[in-house]
């Protein structure tokens, strides 16, 4: 009896290894993927400046970070706050230095006036104590008498007992005067305390007086030694110039010097070179001067002899020698060989 082969029942071993992409839903899931691509290359402009931009963003969000973290670094640092702090008082000691070497003087005396100026303050506050004192003064006095008032009326309502209401009036009185004995009691001490202060001031005051005008005479007499000591290191600073020269003015005066040199040899060459070439004319000159001087003196002995003949104006004229009208071609050179 034939057997029945089974293994065909679960289907084909060829569909069973069969890839994804070669399915329906694999052939969809690449028509869905070209789909995208399609549209991420139609807009790939849009997703590149929108990358661009996160990126950017996200370097610049970097960047402020990092400086962020830098300066909660140098806040926290205490090493970097204490060299901050020392360079700080460095740079002002150094504005300091500098504005006191410009008019020490200057400094004194502005000193010396905030010092009158917290004087005047002082006095003005000395003011407002003996005011305040003048007032309770007169505040304890005033309730001394209130309180002898009271107490007379008080005598008086229980003098009269047996009428109605002096007992109430008496006893008010009475609390009254308690009252005003016990705020004088409280008033006493304060009285006092500003009495003390008052006097502690006043002997602060003519301290103050006594330092001010003590330090003015300081600043006086500085002021007058710290001026001679300039006019004479100024004194001696012009005559130490005297023998070396101040740089700045002796630079000047050298390169005048030496332009002055220059030109006094520029002319001088000149005015040799304009000698030179003015020899040779006055050699000529003095030539044509010895030649007409001897002629002269040759016709001056001819004038004493009497051989000198002036020019005539009526004297006939000199006849030119007789030349020939066709004279040979030759005539002209007939005497170079002779």
């Amino acid at each position: 009896m034939a057997t029945q082969d089974f293994s065909q029942l679960g289907g084909s071993q060829d569909d069973g290894k069969s890839s994804y992409w070669t399915k329906p839903e694999g052939i969809t899931s690449l028509l869905f993927i070209g789909a995208l691509g399609a549209v991420g290359l139609y807009y790939w402009n849009v997703i590149a400046l929108f990358l661009i931009e996160v990126t950017k963003n996200t370097l610049y969000l970097g960047g402020l970070l990092a400086v962020l973290a830098v300066v909660i670094f140098l806040l926290t640092s205490r090493d970097v706050r204490t060299a901050a702090f020392f360079l700080f008082k460095t740079l002002m000691r150094k504005i300091t230095g500098i504005i006191i070497k410009l008019d020490p003087i200057a400094i004194m005396k502005i000193y010396i006036s905030d010092l009158k100026e917290k004087r005047e303050k002082m006095q003005g506050q000395i003011n407002q104590l003996a005011g305040q004192l003048v007032k309770l003064n007169k505040k304890i006095t005033e309730n001394n008498e209130m309180i002898k008032q009271k107490f007379a009326e008080a005598n008086k309502a229980s003098q009269l007992a047996d009428r109605p209401g002096m007992r109430e009036t008496a006893s008010l009185a009475t609390i009254e005067g308690a009252g005003l004995q016990e705020m004088n009691e409280k008033l006493l001490p304060l009285q006092r305390n500003i009495r003390t202060v008052l006097e502690f001031m006043e002997k602060v005051n003519k301290s103050a007086d006594y330092i001010i005008k003590e330090t003015e005479i300081k600043v006086k007499l500085k002021e007058a030694e710290y001026q001679i000591v300039k006019e004479s290191s100024n004194a001696l600073r012009t005559a130490i110039s005297i023998f070396k020269g101040n740089p700045d003015k002796k630079f000047y005066f050298d390169e005048s010097m030496e332009y002055i040199q220059d030109d006094m040899s520029r002319k001088l060459g000149e005015m040799k070179r304009a000698m030179d070439l003015s020899m040779d004319f006055i050699n000529a000159v003095d030539v044509q001067n010895g030649i007409l001087s001897d002629k002269g003196q040759a016709l001056l002995e001819a004038y004493n002899k009497g051989e000198f003949k002036l020019i005539q104006l009526d004297a006939p004229a000199a006849q030119p020698a007789a030349r020939p009208l066709n004279p040979p071609k030759d005539s002209s050179y007939r005497g170079l060989l002779e």
